[in-house]
């Protein structure tokens, strides 16, 4: 069935946070832990006030050199970003994501973070790998068949 509103597509799924005075290291920890592309940045009152993605951390501390241990989230986040109410449709969501290009939006009630999507959250599931999609094939590829 296909989630009618934001609440739905959310609902069940685990919310990951980061302080903006936690480090961009920990930051990165629990992404990469929880496997995911982006982190709500919430106040002590658990109020959003950025997020943070992997693109920040690669622009904004990787390539200009400041350690993870040391730089805050605070310091490469994207501050103020958009978010959407539980009761919006998903449509508008994929819409606000795809203007803006970004891959990442919170959903947000009273100010707190209810959960986070993902641009992927939008993609059908896919029952053949990458490889056989590509090559037209609906089974797995055979064995002795070169990849590339």
């Amino acid at each position: 069935m296909k989630p009618s509103t934001m609440a739905d597509m959310i609902a069940g799924k685990r919310v990951h946070k980061t302080s903006p005075e936690d480090s961009v290291r920990t930051a990165c920890i629990i992404m990469t832990s929880a496997n995911i592309g982006a982190l709500p940045v919430v106040d002590d009152e658990g109020v959003l006030v950025g997020i943070l993605s992997e693109r920040d951390v690669i622009q904004r501390s990787i390539i200009v050199y400041r350690p993870s241990t040391t730089t805050l989230v605070k310091q490469v986040m994207t501050p103020n970003p958009q978010w959407l109410a539980p009761d919006a449709k998903p449509d508008e969501a994929y819409q606000i994501m795809s203007k803006g290009k970004f891959r990442h939006l919170p959903i947000c009630e009273d100010g707190q973070v209810l959960g986070i999507v993902s641009i992927r959250d939008f993609i059908p599931p896919q029952g053949n790998s990458i490889v056989d999609r590509l090559r037209g094939k609906s089974g797995k590829a055979k064995a002795s068949t070169r990849l590339f």
